[in-house]
């Protein structure tokens, strides 16, 4: 069984076990810090990022790029000489205005991302995030719009602690889903077929999974409620695309059911001009899960036409419902390895707590279960929350970073397409909408091949050349790893432990670690500032990012 009551007090090593599953890890200090703290009140802070400190990182995602000029990207756009965007990779400034969604680049989006889940001060919010993008998987190959697809990950970043039908509300609503789920060509007016696609897998993948509790009778009233549920584009979400010819792109979206009614913005989702939207929402009757919805009546307040149907899902399937997010919360957050009895006590804990995933959330991190020492390092790290973690722990901090001339933000859109796409997750595009699989199912030959490219550019200081400009990926300095406050290494044992303290790998056993340390340092010791012996740390660095026990968190 698993045992969801609190934990009294704590150490050390379950603050840094909640830094690494609920974060992207923490430093010695904070994690030091934060076990001074009662475990109710700190998780109670963590989860909901009380008492940080945003000033710096919202003074840098709202204004600190340093504009360069580079050329033209698209060759046949038309345009002559260059223009001026922000440095490589600047992925914060990323469509702050609308003079640059034109670019619609998929690796500065998945950068803009990677660039706040590694300086966020509330990591727990990038987590949720990245766990709802998994579940909730949406992807820009078909999407085709970067801005779209980042004002998704707002959505679960904004909405990902809130009751689970208002979050599957919501993102049922959301302009990228709309697209790739083919929401917007659902029409069951009059004759018309509805389109099915949402409606399974809003069963089957979104709050449900396969087989459990519904039929195709309930798909196909659950398509014809949704029908009509697309996004329209105001005058101000459109913007230009250089292209030859000329283009117009969408920065955003507005929700809206396509009953016939007039259009409040000036083009529909496909960029349309129309003053009135099509008429393609259902009528009649729909019987979904058992219960009887008038499809015509006026929806309750602050729903839209047919939300009441698929918010229903969790009142009308809840114990089957709380069974599916007990799944996915266990399989990210505690262990891939539990009992029924693990999933069944999660699950009524679902349920007791009325479906609030930020209740939820709490108990389960201040758990006994969360907490039990068998449970940590019992899941295998995904790359995306792998690479970030490590960029956290030997790279600059935010103040550094922005001090830096020229800035020192990681390269991360030189990062991202060629290395994390290998490594298992395309950020931002899963293959289809069922996502990842999490886990064991994270590592093979060749994703390991890439995790170590990875630990290559975080530990031993490599560039990249783009635009006529060389990078360096991932700006540290041993120097920081080693403050001058603390006492200076006198072993290699030192070195090992100060790493391990920094990297969090999971133990590493002793004849292993004395083989490293032996090859780095056979006869006698030193330390100090010379690049022989920097280059040894970083080799060291670069040794226990690709062990086994660095994969798993």
């Amino acid at each position: 069984m698993a045992d969801l009551t609190p934990v009294a007090a704590w150490t050390e090593e379950d603050v840094r076990h909640l830094g690494r599953r609920a974060g992207f890890g923490l430093s010695p200090a904070e994690a030091a810090g934060l076990a001074t703290q009662p475990p109710a009140a700190a998780v109670d802070a963590w989860v909901d990022g009380t008492g940080i400190d945003r000033a710096l990182y919202d003074e840098v995602l709202a204004s600190r790029a340093d504009p360069v000029t580079e050329p033209q990207r698209n060759a046949a756009s038309g345009v002559a000489g260059a223009v001026t965007v922000p440095a490589v990779p600047g992925p914060h400034r990323y469509l702050v205005d609308g003079g640059e969604a034109w670019r619609n680049d998929l690796a500065r989006g998945q950068a803009s991302w990677a660039f706040r889940m590694q300086y966020s001060p509330h990591a727990f919010a990038e987590r949720m995030a990245l766990f709802w993008h998994n579940l909730f998987a949406t992807g820009h190959d078909k999407v085709n719009n970067v801005a779209l697809m980042l004002g998704q990950v707002e959505l679960l970043r904004l909405h990902g602690l809130d009751r689970f039908d208002d979050l599957h509300a919501a993102v049922s609503k959301d302009p990228a889903m709309c697209i790739w789920l083919d929401s917007v060509l659902n029409n069951a007016r009059g004759s018309s077929v509805p389109n099915e696609n949402y409606a399974r897998e809003a069963l089957e993948l979104y709050s449900l999974g396969a087989d459990n509790g519904y039929n195709q009778q309930d798909i196909t009233e659950l398509a014809r409620a949704l029908s009509g549920w697309s996004f329209t584009v105001s005058a101000a979400q459109l913007v230009s695309n250089p292209a030859n010819p000329p283009q117009k792109v969408a920065s955003g979206g507005n929700f809206r059911v396509y009953d016939g009614s007039t259009n409040p913005d000036v083009a529909t989702w496909n960029l349309q001009t129309r003053a009135t939207l099509p008429s393609m929402h259902g009528s009649g009757m729909a019987t979904f899960l058992g219960r009887t919805f008038d499809l015509e009546a006026a929806p309750p307040p602050g729903m839209a036409k047919g939300e009441d149907v698929l918010r229903s899902i969790a009142s009308s399937r809840a114990p089957q419902c709380a069974q599916f997010l007990a799944r996915r919360l266990a399989t990210h957050f505690v262990t891939a390895d539990f009992t029924a009895a693990d999933l069944a006590d999660l699950a009524s804990l679902v349920e007791a707590q009325s479906f609030d995933l930020r209740a939820v959330m709490k108990a389960l991190l201040k758990s006994r279960w969360f907490h039990d020492p068998a449970n940590r390092f019992a899941l295998a790290e995904g790359p995306v929350s792998w690479v970030v973690r490590a960029a956290r722990s030997l790279g600059m901090t935010l103040a550094q970073a922005d001090g830096a001339s020229p800035r020192g933000f990681p390269a991360w859109a030189l990062v991202v397409s060629p290395y994390l796409d290998l490594a298992g997750m395309k950020l931002l595009d899963p293959s289809g909408p069922n996502g990842w699989k999490e886990d064991r199912a994270w590592l093979n030959s060749n994703t390991m091949r890439y995790r170590t490219k990875l630990a290559a550019a975080l530990a031993l200081g490599e560039t990249a050349t783009s635009q006529g400009v060389t990078h360096v990926l991932f700006p540290t300095s041993v120097a920081d790893w080693f403050p001058a406050a603390s006492p200076a290494p006198a072993t290699p044992q030192d070195v090992f432990d100060r790493l391990a303290a920094l990297i969090q790998p999971a133990p590493i056993a002793a004849g292993v670690r004395d083989a490293w340390l032996a090859g780095l340092w056979p006869g006698a010791f030193a330390w100090d500032a010379s690049a022989a012996t920097q280059n040894k740390v970083r080799q060291l660095a670069y040794e226990m990012l690709c062990s086994p026990a660095a994969q798993l968190y």
